[in-house]
């Protein structure tokens, strides 16, 4: 009888442990193959990061390049450049065929409607606002530059253009509206203009109704000036603000803010980029303001 039990609990051992072999193969093979998976992971994530990070600084380069371009060009210069460029092909895309990059650059300086930001045209609730005593300035000429060729582009300077007599009659309040209980209701406009070696050669200065943009240019016996420049500035002495956009007839204004949207696609990430550049205007044009920059 003890021989007997003695047999039947040693293959009871034996079975324990062969059950415990099963469950330790098991649970090994379950840790490896969360291991595995996991290793995957980090694997596409490393990739994600890799082809993220690139495509950033890659617009990032595409945003200096741009702001290169702003900060050597005058108001009204508007350029584009994408995949095909030579600039793009020769230093970004050789030898990356493979992750199908993309490359969308767009420097925008000249809009149908100015507002308080120039990312959104919509006059109803994005107006321009000015407090009293400020003022806002427009260049009424336009850097008609388009060539490609970078190192042209930042060297020379003649593609100058002053916008049309025609066109510049066409400037107007779009949707104004004054804010207090005893407003002005009346801008100071001042037009001057520089020759080509920048002396001023013309001025005039007046004060009319708000609504009379129009009028005042109608006033100006030649507007077929070099390089003109409109200021608008609201004269009250208490609190009164006045709140407008600025339209020419659907026409291209020129303004001193620009924005620039840099597109970069690399494998699998795209970036999107945009920045709002706020150029100060030329310290000499103050002098007719009797402003400090």
């Amino acid at each position: 009888m003890k021989t007997l039990l003695a047999k039947i609990r040693n293959k009871k051992l034996k079975g324990n442990v062969s059950l415990l072999v099963i469950f330790v193969l098991l649970a090994s093979s379950v840790i490896s193959l969360l291991s595995i998976n996991q290793i995957q992971r980090l694997l596409t994530y490393g990739n994600m990061t890799f082809n993220y990070f690139r495509a950033f600084y890659l617009a990032k380069a595409g945003t200096e390049l741009g702001l290169t371009e702003v900060y050597n060009r005058w108001d009204g210069f508007n350029h584009e450049i994408l995949s095909g460029s030579a600039i793009i092909t020769w230093n970004f895309l050789s030898g990356y065929e493979w992750f199908e990059p993309h490359f969308e650059m767009t420097i925008t300086w000249s809009f149908t409607t100015l507002t308080n930001d120039i990312r959104n045209s919509d006059c109803s609730w994005n107006k321009i606002r000015l407090t009293s005593w400020a003022w806002i300035m427009l260049s009424l000429f336009s850097d008609k530059a388009q060539d490609e060729d970078i190192s042209t582009i930042l060297s020379d300077y003649s593609w100058v253009d002053s916008l049309q007599s025609s066109t510049i009659m066409n400037l107007g309040f779009g949707d104004i509206e004054w804010k207090w209980w005893w407003p002005v209701n009346y801008f100071t406009f001042w037009l001057f203009d520089y020759d080509k070696d920048w002396n001023m050669s013309n001025i005039f200065v007046e004060t009319w109704n708000a609504n009379s943009l129009s009028v005042f240019l109608d006033h100006i016996d030649d507007l077929n000036w070099t390089r003109k420049y409109l200021t608008i500035k609201n004269p009250g002495t208490w609190d009164e603000v006045a709140e407008f956009c600025i339209t020419m007839g659907g026409d291209l204004i020129p303004y001193s803010d620009s924005l620039i949207t840099v597109f970069w696609h690399y494998g699998d990430m795209e970036v999107w980029l945009q920045s709002v550049v706020k150029k100060w205007v030329p310290d000499w044009t103050l002098n007719v303001l009797g402003e400090q920059s």
